[in-house]
């Protein structure tokens, strides 16, 4: 009988200890916020919307119900609230705001946007909650020289975050300079190169004849699983400058992105800090 309760008294002891276990372990994961992540975006006039991305709980009914960006403005941005899901993450979700940076059906980017610097929203949620989110920087900006002396010829990107871009030319050309206002924070991760040779090692100008071409690829690639910087998103455009015989200027541009595909892109842990 003795040995009988002290089997119980065990079973019992087994079976609080894993309950208990299990409430650390879920209130360890568990977040009552939303979570934003941070973008670095390049947002050119032939950008027609952008993406904002944010983690939630997977068990939470809230909704998004305006975005304004209030460094510009006052007025409601047009949006589309979509959710990608939990995938793996029994605790957690992954969802995007949409905003439509075109209105009235004027395929063109809005002057309040033009050559402007964001970095706050205000979000407003159907619970009533009411966020301003550092969203990171946006940079929305117009070229004064619109003349592209370089055509697209092919281009090419994969899930593993690497891909590349083919320019031609119809006429002789120098290439000037490339550049991009984020690339000196992130290349330690971001690999670019330009006909095979690091963006860093390439000698200016560069001569394109007619019908030549001119090759740049690029890899995302995080040493350390923990860099917090594995949480962002970033929408790039490469500037690359020309200048033909003539002398007279142009600028074409190539696009890098790195966007989280699902939740268990992210490291929740480090984004709650």
């Amino acid at each position: 009988m003795n040995i009988n309760k002290k089997i119980v008294y065990i079973i019992a002891f087994v079976l609080m200890g894993v309950w208990v276990g299990n409430i650390i372990y879920y209130e360890k994961h568990v977040i009552n916020e939303h979570l934003f992540i941070k973008h670095y975006y390049d947002v050119s006039e032939s950008m027609d919307s952008l993406r904002l991305y944010y983690v939630e709980s997977i068990n939470s009914k809230d909704n998004v119900t305006s975005v304004m960006f209030p460094e510009i403005g006052q007025e409601y941005e047009n949006f589309i609230e979509t959710d990608i899901g939990s995938s793996n993450s029994p605790y957690y979700k992954l969802k995007t705001i949409t905003v439509n940076l075109y209105s009235g059906g004027i395929n063109t980017l809005p002057d309040k946007y033009k050559n402007k610097l964001i970095t706050t929203a205000e979000v407003r949620f159907s619970s009533g909650k009411i966020m301003n989110v550092n969203v990171g920087r946006l940079y929305f900006h117009s070229y004064a020289n619109k003349n592209s002396d370089l055509k697209l010829e092919r281009q090419s990107s994969s899930s593993d975050n690497n891909g590349g871009t083919t320019l031609y030319t119809d006429k002789d050309i120098y290439v000037t300079s490339i550049s991009n206002r984020f690339y000196n924070e992130i290349k330690d991760i971001l690999r670019v190169s330009i006909d095979g040779k690091p963006l860093s090692d390439v000698k200016f100008p560069i001569k394109l004849k007619a019908g030549q071409t001119i090759d740049m690829t690029y890899q995302f690639k995080f040493s350390n699983k923990k860099d917090t910087r594995l949480n962002n998103a970033y929408n790039l455009v490469f500037d690359i400058s020309t200048e033909d015989l003539q002398g007279n200027r142009g600028i074409s541009n190539c696009y890098i992105d790195f966007y989280p595909n699902s939740v268990d892109n992210i490291n929740v842990d480090i984004l709650k800090r």
